[in-house]
Parts: structure tokens; C-alpha cells; sequence
């Protein structure tokens, strides 16, 4: 046989549905066995054929078009989210400030002070963190309405971003 024969073949027995006869054996105290192998004293079991359905093919939402009045209420909408992202940020980096200023101390047993600089270290470290996720938030909101103003006529259904709020 040519292989594009033999490949021919190979393809329709396996497309053919698998179908294996099932045995059932109930044993003196009541435990059933069921198994693909003929079992002595058990019974071959009918079941009854599956039925199946095909997943529907769901279509993703086109890019609608967006009028000037929506698109206009959705820079704003950012613009109010930017300046509020803005402020977060510059009480971030104001914590951050009297943070660096105010190092952590501690009083010795003879009444003298030092400084906690493991302390120190994990509070500034904190402060940066907030700083910096801030900041990502903020780059985040103009990036967005730069986008918003580039494409100005189609938008993709809206994804969800936090609101910058201070803590």
C-alpha cells in the first residue's frame, strides 16, 4: 500500500467512535465490579448511547465607534482620575520625604539613643514601594488617555483600572 493510502486508512479507524462493551459483576456480598473484560459470572451491560453538542463559536465584540459627546465624557472621566492619581502620588512622595527625614531611634538601657537602621530601612522601603506604584498608576491613566486621544474613533470595550485614591 502507498503511504498516502495507509495514512487514508489510519485516519478513518480512527475516526471511527470508540466503543468498548462493558461488563458488570455483582459478588455475593453486594459490591459491584464493572470492567472492560468479561468477568465470570457477569453480565454485559447496554448503555444507552451520548449524546453530544458542540460548543457555540462566540465571536468577540467588534470595536464600536464612539461619538464625540462619549469620547469627550471619557477624557474627562480620565482627566479627573489623572489629577487625582497626581495628588496621590505627590502625598506619596511627601510621606517619603519626612519619612527620609525622621530616622528610627531607640533608647539604650543607659538612657542614650541610636539609631534603628534595620528599622529605618524596612519603613523606607515601604514608602518607595508606594511611591513607585503611584507613579505606575499614574503613567498607567495617561497612557490611556494619550491612547484615547490617538485613536479617537473606535474604542474597545473599556478595561477595568482602579481609581487612584490615597490611602
Amino acid at each position: 500500500m502507498s503511504q498516502p493510502y495507509l495514512l487514508l486508512a489510519l485516519l478513518l479507524v480512527a475516526a471511527l467512535p470508540a466503543r468498548a462493551d462493558i461488563y458488570k459483576y455483582v459478588d455475593e456480598r453486594g459490591h459491584v465490579t464493572y470492567s472492560n473484560k468479561p468477568i465470570k459470572g457477569g453480565q454485559k451491560v447496554e448503555l444507552p448511547e451520548i449524546s453530544t453538542v458542540p460548543a457555540p463559536k462566540l465571536e468577540p465584540k467588534p470595536a464600536r465607534a464612539l461619538g464625540v459627546d462619549e469620547r469627550e465624557q471619557q477624557k474627562e472621566a480620565l482627566a479627573k482620575r489623572i489629577a487625582a492619581a497626581e495628588q496621590a502620588l505627590a502625598e506619596a512622595k511627601r510621606a517619603y520625604q519626612e519619612g527620609a527625614e525622621k530616622p528610627e531611634v531607640f533608647v539604650r538601657r543607659d538612657g542614650t539613643r541610636g539609631r534603628n537602621v534595620a528599622a529605618y530601612e524596612e519603613k523606607m522601603k515601604r514608602l518607595q514601594e508606594e511611591v513607585d506604584r503611584r507613579q505606575k498608576e499614574l503613567d498607567d491613566l495617561k497612557a490611556q488617555l494619550a491612547d484615547l486621544e490617538g485613536r479617537g474613533q473606535t474604542l474597545a470595550p473599556p478595561a477595568s483600572v482602579p481609581e487612584a485614591r490615597p490611602r
